[in-house]
């Protein structure tokens, strides 16, 4: 019952917050159409927009199979590039988030990863609560059974 009030309280918006922002989000996610649907280990990244009308976007996609490359960067860094290069649309999004999904679909949430001092798009990275984990863990799911 608890978890349920819980899920209530956050289901419009909620504050989120990184080492230098506040800022109003949406607590909906949904998955990229660029997902990709293989048994490869892939990496996570969701894009946190600064218009809370707008769902958290989990973009999650192997190295094979949209043929990023890890060449000056994380492979979280490529990706964004990736995304980036794509829509032209970095200053939409306030945060994001990291982490990667195992072969086994495992999660890897605490994914530490080097810290640059000049980020591309600047967009300050986010931790992920437990509530966030789940929510990505069941939304990511939910696409891949259809």
């Amino acid at each position: 019952m608890a978890l349920l009030t819980a899920m209530h309280q956050r289901e419009s918006s909620f504050n989120v917050y990184s080492n230098e922002q506040t800022m109003k989000s949406t607590s909906k996610f949904d998955c990229s159409i660029h997902n990709c649907s293989c048994q490869r280990t892939k990496i996570g990244l969701i894009l946190y927009p600064k218009d809370i009308e707008m769902k958290n976007i989990i973009l999650l996609v192997c190295e094979q199979c949209y043929h990023y490359k890890c060449e000056n960067g994380s492979a979280h860094d490529e990706l964004e590039k990736w995304y980036f290069n794509i829509y032209k649309d970095s200053i939409s999004f306030g945060l994001k988030s990291k982490f990667i999904q195992n072969e086994d679909k495992t999660y890897q949430f605490d994914y530490n990863s080097v810290t640059n001092t000049k980020d591309l798009f600047e967009l300050n990275e986010r931790i992920l609560d437990n509530y966030d984990k789940d929510i990505i863990q069941r939304t990511i799911e939910k696409k891949s059974r259809r």
